[in-house]
């Protein structure tokens, strides 16, 4: 493990960031033959269920008991992760958004843009500074211009000297796990795109049956412009760039922020977590199935199927979003929370 301070500032403004490199088979100079993985918890301030699902994450990759236990005691399973782990390198920002976070301890509850009012999820310069009609600057602020924001600058940064094969933000306020495109309403038509569809609907089958699987823009009812998402995707061909919306109380009113995103109680703290880190392990078994990464693991001898895997990518060839559309109070839940 590698842990980093990255700077960045603009003006009066800056941003530090931790940085950890996880590499289960050794650290190296180079990560040319490896899987490659790229993280971003926390980039909204009062989401705070992400960081700690990125926290324990991190402990399970480096403690082979508790792998063994997250892998549901079973030694089979646990032995492929491992092996997909050795070939694997993981950048990690546990808290993206620290300033904005800062806001949100200090009393700012429902407060969710960075430490000057910028919503980072939109700063990225792809479709940037277009406004939908239910545009709100309280919440959608996409900044002064393109990657002016010292955090969107770290991530990529990181972005390109990392060159990912997958890129994962994780974010709270509904249930979904989401593929591009955001800013219009469709998956893309590409191998790499349908592919990395598949490996969602595996997930939700495995963790969140209630999860709304798609693209962001098609799933949700409403567009998102200057995503990260988007971005990686598109502009740095990221194969597998994804958005997953780990927790949401539907019941929560507008003003009980903190509940809307995050658990209350320590019994559903747990389960929301066990769940997700799970979910994360999952997209490691996954990775042998994707064209962009199964030639790394061909070469060191694994397999892309195990576990029923490989049955499963065959058996979905759809790439189209998932059957289960959102229910009412999940496309309101959505509006609420835009990712």
């Amino acid at each position: 493990m590698k842990i980093e301070m990255r700077h960045a500032q603009d003006g009066d403004y800056k941003a530090d960031l931790q940085v950890v490199t996880l590499e289960p088979g050794g650290l190296s100079p180079s990560h040319t033959t490896k899987a490659r993985l790229l993280m971003d918890f926390g980039e909204h301030g009062r989401e705070f269920i992400t960081s700690e699902v990125g926290l324990r994450f991190m402990q399970v990759l480096t403690d082979p008991a508790l792998l063994h236990e997250y892998a549901g005691n079973s030694s089979r399973k646990a032995r492929r992760i491992r092996a997909i782990l050795k070939h694997t390198v993981f950048k990690i920002l546990p808290m993206e958004n620290v300033n904005g976070r800062d806001l949100v301890e200090s009393g700012q509850l429902c407060e969710r843009k960075n430490g000057r009012g910028v919503d980072t999820n939109r700063n990225f310069d792809i479709d940037w500074g277009k406004k939908e009609k239910d545009y709100d600057p309280r919440e959608e602020f996409p900044g002064k211009a393109p990657h002016s924001e010292p955090e969107t600058q770290i991530i990529l940064a990181l972005a390109k000297e990392l060159q990912p094969h997958t890129w994962l933000n994780v974010h709270s306020g509904m249930y979904a796990l989401f593929t591009p495109y955001d800013h219009k309403a469709g998956v893309p038509n590409t191998t790499d795109a349908r592919a990395a569809l598949r490996m969602l609907h595996r997930i939700k089958e495995l963790s969140c049956p209630q999860c709304v699987v798609g693209s962001g823009g098609h799933s949700v009812g409403y567009l998102a412009h200057g995503t990260g998402t988007d971005y990686m995707f598109e502009k740095l061909g990221v194969p597998m760039s994804f958005t997953w919306e780990i927790y949401g109380d539907e019941k929560a009113s507008f003003e009980d922020c903190f509940r809307m995103f995050n658990p209350l109680g320590k019994e559903e703290f747990e389960r929301v977590v066990t769940l997700w880190v799970k979910a994360l392990l999952h997209l490691v078994e996954l990775l042998p199935t994707h064209p962009a990464t199964w030639p790394l693991f061909r070469h060191a001898g694994l397999d892309s199927t195990g576990d029923g895997v490989g049955q499963q990518q065959q058996q979905q060839s759809g790439d189209q979003p998932s059957s289960s559309e959102p229910t009412a109070a999940a496309a309101a839940a959505a509006v609420r929370q835009k990712p």
